[in-house]
């Protein structure tokens, strides 16, 4: 099997703000013929800073953030096979769908949600993605 190239793409204010977490990630890998984004928070795409708010405001807020981040790769949300959303508690996943509905009104992706325990960072929701090229 050859090795497939890997390639980290830096996208202007998500991975400034993904490193000003204290995570050790890349926001976005290209390998191969797929983009991979890391567990997306809800960004401000104007500051960079990390969105407050109900679960509504953070998931559009991840989820505005995840379409940059894919579009400045020359993707979309449009050619994502694979989400998986996790937020901090499971009551939340009704606010998150309503969302989640807006911006794949195209057809759905595959998709895992999963409740985890709350995490010590402002907001209770990431989004990742695996998006064709």
């Amino acid at each position: 099997m050859q090795d497939m190239e890997r390639e980290i793409i830096e996208v202007p204010v998500i991975s400034a703000a993904i490193r000003g977490l204290g995570a050790p990630t890349s926001a976005l890998v290209r390998a191969g013929d797929y983009l991979l984004t890391c567990g997306m928070p809800p960004i401000d795409l104007a500051t960079g800073r990390i969105v407050t708010g109900d679960i509504r405001t953070q998931t559009r807020a991840a989820l505005q953030a995840l379409r940059v981040t894919l579009e400045y790769a020359g993707s979309s949300l449009d050619k994502v096979v694979k989400a998986t959303v996790y937020v901090t508690d499971p009551g939340l996943m009704a606010g998150v769908n309503e969302v989640y509905r807006e911006f794949f009104a195209a057809g759905f992706p595959a998709r895992t949600s999963a409740a985890i325990k709350p995490w010590s960072l402002p907001f209770d929701i990431e989004i990742e993605c695996m998006a064709l090229a």
